[in-house]
């Protein structure tokens, strides 16, 4: 037995002294920073992740919505209005005789507009307190006028060569 605890007390007297080391830079402070960047990288990365799947599926109800028969319904109705209002806009300003000047409110921003002497001025005020103003020459507008002559000439050409 006083052999074996020689040989015990002889390999311990050989043995090295144990160390211990956290391998975390948590624990240790080495490379912390570069931790700390890691960590925040990844926390960065997997909100931004959330924010933009949770924006592309607002996105798509947005499309399924706007897509349903009847908001498709009220945007062609919506644009044949305009195109109408538009339309009778135009042909007052252009008319020989009729109204000089108007004005008319349209989703809050206000349009006027009035024939002065050669031209035509139209002014929008937005809702935000933008002005645009567009003047129109309208005497440097006119057409060439047609021959009547040249005109019966042509479709009498244009009927006898059909035949």
């Amino acid at each position: 037995m006083k052999a074996l605890l020689i040989i015990l007390l002889i390999t311990s007297a050989a043995a090295d002294e144990l160390k211990f080391k956290f391998k975390s830079p948590t624990f240790n402070g080495a490379g912390y920073s570069a931790h700390m960047i890691n960590l925040e990288n990844m926390k960065y990365s997997r909100k931004k992740s959330i924010r933009d799947e949770l924006r592309a599926l607002e996105l798509q109800a947005q499309i399924l919505e706007d897509r349903k028969p009847i908001n498709a319904f009220l945007s062609n109705l919506q644009t044949r209005i305009y195109s109408e209002l538009s339309k009778q806009v135009t042909e007052q300003l252009f008319a020989e005789t009729g109204v000089e000047s108007g004005t008319f409110t349209l989703d809050g921003s206000t349009v006027v507009w009035g024939k002065l002497g050669d031209s035509i001025t139209l002014t929008v005020y937005d809702v935000d307190g933008d002005v645009t103003t567009i003047t129109i020459p309208v005497g440097s507008l006119s057409l060439p006028a047609v021959d009547a002559a040249a005109t019966e000439t042509d479709e009498t050409a244009n009927t006898g060569a059909g035949s």
